[in-house]
């Protein structure tokens, strides 16, 4: 009997803490499937995981140590033209953003090529400008757990999660 009241005691503390937690950090929530074309993910805080079935990924780290960011399965790497950026080629390419600032760009191998079936899940709170290739199924975008949209040929920026406030 008091293993039964213990656990219901439990259960009344902590499923609202959890309700409460999902919505009060102000923390939003994009999803790519499938996209292709052009895409610019510039997160202020959060997560972001996925891969990319071809293309380019460009990684920007503006503050060393705040976060960690790991890719994997690039065919080859090279550090970008200034500090902080790496350069990702290949096909299968994955990733991890954990924390801090980051910026993630998705292009073709070449310039005039698009980064091909990209997938993601970004937690936390940032931007991303969708641009979809005109010649291919240009894949879908969800934000905030909404419903699912195609990503359009023309650009466009979406804000995900509640952006701070300027400093004065």
């Amino acid at each position: 009997m008091r293993r039964l009241c213990l656990t219901l005691l439990c259960g009344l503390v902590a499923v609202p803490a959890a309700l409460a937690a999902s919505t009060a950090t102000g923390d939003g929530v994009l999803e790519l499937q499938a996209a292709t074309g052009t895409v610019v993910l510039t997160g202020i805080r959060g997560t972001v995981w996925g891969q990319m079935d071809k293309g380019k990924l460009v990684v920007t780290d503006p503050v060393a140590g705040d976060g960690t960011i790991y890719v994997s399965g690039a065919e080859s790497v090279t550090p970008g033209k200034t500090e902080g950026v790496t350069v990702y080629t290949g096909r299968d390419i994955h990733f991890r953003v954990t924390g801090g600032k980051y910026k993630l760009v998705f292009r073709g191998p070449t310039p005039d090529l698009s980064a091909v079936g990209v997938d993601l899940t970004a937690v936390g709170v940032g931007s991303v400008q969708l641009t979809g290739d005109a010649f291919a199924n240009t894949g879908k975008y969800a934000l905030d757990s909404g419903k699912w949209n195609p990503v359009p040929v023309w650009t466009v920026t979406k804000q995900f999660g509640v952006q701070p406030a300027p400093a004065p």
